[in-house]
């Protein structure tokens, strides 16, 4: 007798497990391009996807060897990128919400592979550069909606945010996302260009940094807010841990983005930079979701557990 059971499918744990190691891989792969950058190797392979017009492999030289290992890491992490998409369908229980991002994921990551190489043939445009970054931070994006989506266990802790805090919590997600779009031209007009001959922006170095440090303060300032309406609407033990965790990742951040700067951005201080920006980015996702968006399943609980306010008429009756 034939199932109607498909053939392949997929438990809610080993999904969320094969998207953490996705993202992990797109967080690996990032801080691996910029070592490619920052060790003048992003046209040690000149042509794509060949390393060169010679050789589809070739690790003569030491800027040839990084990139060359770059890519093959790009196409290690396709594995579970595809596994990931293809599970989002295959998922039993069924979870909804679980498809769009992993596919997503999926899309964004081809694209920037594409993004990639014509980086190379435009011999590192620092706009190609950027947009290869900011894909990146897309995929990662995406990826942790996907993780947040299967948590298996969602646990309630304290009363539902109010829409003030989600609001507030929103903005500190759109501001970090402007954060880190902005660090990326000061990026491409600083003296890391991946290549001696690589073009750069024609902005003053000055003026570029001190607009990245105005939308970081303003990340800031939205942030603190949100705290403060977190603990008015009684809603801050719930996320406490992960406003514990953004608040010391901002301000490790924050004094290499400044000791960078005032010391000619050496390399290994430009790596930690990139690091941490991503850990930002990371936090940033994982507090704002946790609010923004309740789990499957938490709305419903919030609204059985929540203590009663007792009518105008009941307080009347129990006073009369």
């Amino acid at each position: 007798m034939a199932s109607d059971r498909p053939r392949f499918t997929m438990s809610l744990r080993r999904f969320r497990q094969i998207a953490i190691v996705t993202v992990a891989g797109v967080c690996f792969l990032t801080v691996a391009g910029a070592i490619v950058r920052l060790t003048g190797s992003g046209l040690g392979c000149d042509d794509w996807p060949n390393c060169n017009n010679e050789r589809f492999i070739d690790v003569s030289t030491g800027h040839a060897a990084v990139e060359q290992l770059n890519r093959l890491l790009s196409g290690l992490i396709a594995v579970p990128t595809l596994l990931m998409a293809i599970g989002s369908f295959r998922v039993r229980p069924h979870r909804r919400g679980l498809r769009l991002p992993s596919v997503a994921v999926l899309v964004t990551i081809l694209a920037n592979g594409v993004v990639g190489g014509l980086a190379v043939l435009g011999d590192l445009h620092p706009t190609l550069v950027q947009s290869h970054f900011v894909l990146a931070m897309v995929s990662i994006g995406f990826g942790a909606l996907a993780i947040h989506r299967s948590n298996p266990e969602p646990v309630l802790e304290s009363p539902a945010a109010s829409s003030r805090s989600t609001r507030l919590l929103a903005a500190v997600g759109v501001l970090m996302a402007a954060s880190l779009v902005t660090g990326t031209v000061v990026t491409g007009t600083g003296p890391h260009a991946g290549d001696e001959s690589a073009r750069r922006y024609g902005f003053d170095i000055s003026t570029v940094a001190m607009v990245h440090s105005v939308t970081v303060w303003f990340t800031v300032a939205a942030f603190l807010g949100a705290v403060v309406m977190l603990r008015r609407d009684g809603s801050f033990d719930r996320v406490a841990d992960k406003v514990s965790s953004w608040m010391f990742i901002a301000v490790l951040q924050g004094g290499i983005g400044y000791v960078q700067y005032f010391n000619g951005v050496p390399e290994l201080l430009v790596v930690a930079h990139i690091v941490g920006s991503v850990a930002m980015w990371i936090a940033t996702l994982q507090l704002v979701l946790s609010v923004v968006e309740p789990l499957p399943g938490e709305r419903a609980v919030r609204a059985a557990d929540m203590p009663r306010e007792p009518g105008i008429a009941q307080t009347t009756a129990a006073t009369a």
